[in-house]
This record gives structure tokens, sequence and C-alpha cells, in this order.
């Protein structure tokens, strides 16, 4: 009975168990660069756009987490977007147009801009794999006067963040 029970504790000892595989020596694991919290809307206020974007009284129409848009009663609009677990670069790829001014740095953070007749994004990382989009649409503005409104704008969220 004694060898019985010993060659049944053995047996029992030898079965195969996953373990977790051990890093490479001298290795070390990326680690991505907290995101600044950016807050809801940018921590944008409607009187703070209307100012910032030179388009006077706006009005908050929607807004969540990840999205909000302000309009203006001529029509005009601006768009406030967090992009999280998103890659600006992909971004970039995915929208890129002619306009794309180059060189954008907000707050010492490079980004990328794009601007039609009368409209201006700047898109700005927060982190290594979330980003900020601003876009400016104004009816009656040019695309230079849209391109300085969304530059302060995104300055604004991130010095807030």
């Amino acid at each position: 009975m004694a060898l019985l029970a010993a060659l049944l504790l053995s047996a029992c000892g030898t079965q195969h168990r996953d373990t977790p595989a051990a890093a490479p020596a001298g290795s070390k694991p990326q680690v991505a660069a907290p995101s600044v919290d950016v807050g809801l809307c940018g921590s944008a206020d409607a009187a703070q756009v209307g100012t910032q974007s030179g388009l006077g009284a706006v009005t908050l129409v929607s807004s969540d987490a990840l999205l909000c848009r302000w309009e203006a009663q001529d029509g005009s609009s601006v768009t406030f977007r967090w992009f999280r677990g998103s890659p600006i670069d992909q971004y970039h790829s995915d929208t890129a147009t002619s306009g794309k001014r180059d060189g954008i740095d907000i707050g010492g953070r490079p980004g990328y801009s794009w601007r039609t007749a009368h409209s201006c994004e700047v898109a700005v990382p927060t982190g290594d794999a979330d980003f900020i989009a601003w876009t400016v649409d104004s009816t009656a503005g040019t695309p230079d006067a849209a391109c300085v409104a969304v530059d302060r704008l995104a300055s604004t969220t991130l010095a807030k963040g």
C-alpha cells in the first residue's frame, strides 16, 4: 500500500504545468507614455470655444466622452474629438490631403493639420496611443483664420491636461 501511495504521489509531482516564458535577460517591456487627460470637450466650454474660434456665440449641440460639437447661428461649427487607443500616424495616413501644413507643434507636441477652403483641422498626440483633433469649419472665414483657431484651441486643451 505504501508503494502504491508513493507511485501516485510521484506521478502527480511530474505533471507538466504551463509557466509563462521568462523575458530575455536585459530586455525591458515597452510601456506606453500615459495620455494627458483632456477632460470632457477638451476642457472647453461654449464661451471659450466661441472666443477662441472667432465665431462668437456658439451652442454645444452634442457631447460625449470622445466628441463634442458646437455650432454658430451662421452654420459654422467647431468639433473636438479625442481618439483613445488610436495612433495618430494611422489617422494622418488615412486623412492626409494636399492642404496639410507641415511642422505643426502645439505645446511641444508634433502633430498634423489639414485645411480646406473654409476649414482647418489639427491633430496632436496626448500620449503614445491617444490624440486629440480640433476642427473649425467657418462659412465666412478663411482657412488661415480657422487654422489659427484650431491651434489656439488645441494649445488650451493641452495646457489644461
